[in-house]
């Protein structure tokens, strides 16, 4: 009988795996003053203000809450600073070392997000294309934006999930491609900037 108990005992050890703590970037709820987040997480807020989130040390937050809706991780674009003004944007490097550029898995996140990019022309009279594709959800609108922050072109319909924005002949200077949805929209996006003679 003992026997029997030994091998019984020795099964149930093998068969089961040790814990892992690992669980992964992906951020989850917590409560800095009466919930503690496992070791290697740090509990911080999401960047709305609203929702503090257990988060991997050294890990990074996508720019949105988790609701349902899987907003594409643009934090390598994003930065820590955010791309959301024209004082932000991202430095595309168009027209300096080259005519087109192609950005897929972006994401306008969370609700009222602006996506800014920055785009310079380095001879007179070239044209800026800007063209928003998504493959399902809301639709997302864009403009050009001037080296102020002014409108120059909005964005019209492009096919069924596209829309473009088209600057033609601009000066020499900085302008802006932005990037957003409307009050309630999110949604993940590509985009292709072109500047042409």
């Amino acid at each position: 009988m003992r026997s029997i108990l030994l091998l019984s005992s020795l099964f149930a050890i093998t068969a089961c795996s040790p814990f892992s703590p690992d669980l992964g970037n992906n951020p989850f709820q917590c409560e800095p003053d009466s919930m503690k987040c496992p070791s290697g997480y740090v509990c911080q807020d999401d960047g709305t203000g609203a929702r503090m989130v257990c988060v991997e040390e050294g890990g990074v937050i996508i720019d949105a809450p988790v609701s349902g809706f899987q907003c594409a991780n643009d934090s390598n674009i994003e930065g820590p600073s955010m791309n959301d003004t024209i004082a932000n944007a991202y430095v595309t490097g168009i027209a300096d070392s080259r005519k087109m550029i192609d950005f897929a898995g972006l994401a306008i996140c969370p609700e009222g997000d602006k996506d800014v990019y920055l785009v310079t022309t380095n001879a007179a009279n070239q044209n800026i294309e800007v063209v928003i594709s998504w493959e399902s959800g809301l639709p997302l609108s864009g403009a050009i934006l001037g080296g102020g922050g002014a409108m120059l072109a909005n964005a019209t319909a492009n096919g069924e999930k596209s829309v473009r924005a088209y600057l033609a002949t601009a000066p020499v200077g900085t302008y802006y491609a932005q990037v957003f949805g409307g009050a309630t929209t999110k949604n993940n996006y590509s985009m292709k900037i072109i500047v042409s003679p």
